[in-house]
């Protein structure tokens, strides 16, 4: 089966992860896309909420949506969330399994900062989600060749290979981002791109103030 595994810091989760979320699951014909927070980010500054409340957030975020589940896996570890360790259990935990690891454009151009970037193909397939003012502009040479070599344009080689490829998805841009939110959040602005359950959650506990 497929099992596709959309990680991120989600602090918070909003309507930008969501709606692209469910574009992609329609695009590759996917029955299960699990949402996966990860608990100490390596690559950019520690998140404002703690990890309980993001993996709240994230749970409340997918009732809305029958295709969505929830990995809790890297908040359990109690340390660095290293991708390429995370596929590497996974694919050990689903060895039967087609592993999709998604993530965004911003992320696809740092890849090469990554700790063990190379081996992440070794376990699963990559899909990346384009980003509103994230061009598709690798700066990076040894990342670019490891894109022109992985790359793929048709979405059905994702099901007919076990790992290996780097797929662009098709999905829309939704010019969301979570820095500004959490701004406006803190100016206690209304109508801001959240579902209702998790903004209520943000005003309960307090949070981004």
């Amino acid at each position: 089966m497929i099992r596709a595994i959309f990680g991120g810091t989600f602090d918070p989760i909003h309507n930008g992860h969501l709606q692209t979320a469910v574009a992609l699951v329609k695009e590759l014909g996917i029955s299960t896309l699990a949402l996966m927070p990860s608990a100490v980010p390596p690559h950019r500054p520690q998140p404002d909420a703690s990890p309980e409340q993001r993996l709240d957030m994230v749970k409340l975020a997918s009732q809305q949506h029958t295709a969505f589940t929830v990995e809790d896996w890297e908040l359990r570890q109690n340390r660095p969330s290293f991708t390429a360790n995370t596929l590497s259990e996974f694919k050990t935990q689903f060895p039967d399994d087609t592993l999709l690891f998604v993530m965004g454009m911003d992320s696809l151009m740092s890849l090469h900062r990554w700790h063990q970037w190379h081996q992440l193909l070794e376990y699963a397939h990559l899909v990346v989600m384009p980003r509103a003012g994230v061009p598709f502009n690798p700066q990076d040479d040894e990342l670019k060749e490891f894109i022109s070599t992985h790359l793929t344009r048709d979405k059905n080689t994702l099901h007919e290979q076990r790992q290996g490829l780097l797929y662009i998805a098709e999905t829309p841009m939704v010019d969301v981002a979570a820095t500004e939110l959490r701004e406006q959040l803190k100016h206690r602005e209304n109508n801001l791109p959240l579902p209702s359950n998790v903004y209520d959650y943000i005003r309960q506990h307090q949070l981004y103030l």
